[in-house]
């Protein structure tokens, strides 16, 4: 491989990361802690986050249910609710 073939690679590689990283997006969550100010603490696959706000439908939070969670670039993050097994 060439200098300028390692090169395109390299930029794309980083592109495609930005993007990523700019784009909001959803994930499934577990919940690792409730809190009573309407947060939750949740373990993705990237990792646990701490104190999600939760919408008020999602009314009973526990721990161990499986959440959708939303989340935008600048790192707001929202429990949307429990999922059905």
């Amino acid at each position: 491989m060439t200098a300028r073939q390692r090169l395109t690679e390299a930029v794309q590689r980083a592109a495609s990361q930005a993007v990523r990283q700019e784009a909001p997006g959803w994930l499934i969550a577990t919940v690792a802690a409730t809190y009573t100010d309407g947060t939750v603490d949740v373990t993705t696959s990237r990792g646990l986050v701490e104190r999600v706000r939760r919408l008020k439908s999602y009314s009973a939070p526990a721990v161990g249910d499986r959440v959708r969670v939303d989340f935008t670039p600048d790192g707001n993050w929202l429990v949307i609710g429990a999922l059905t097994s």
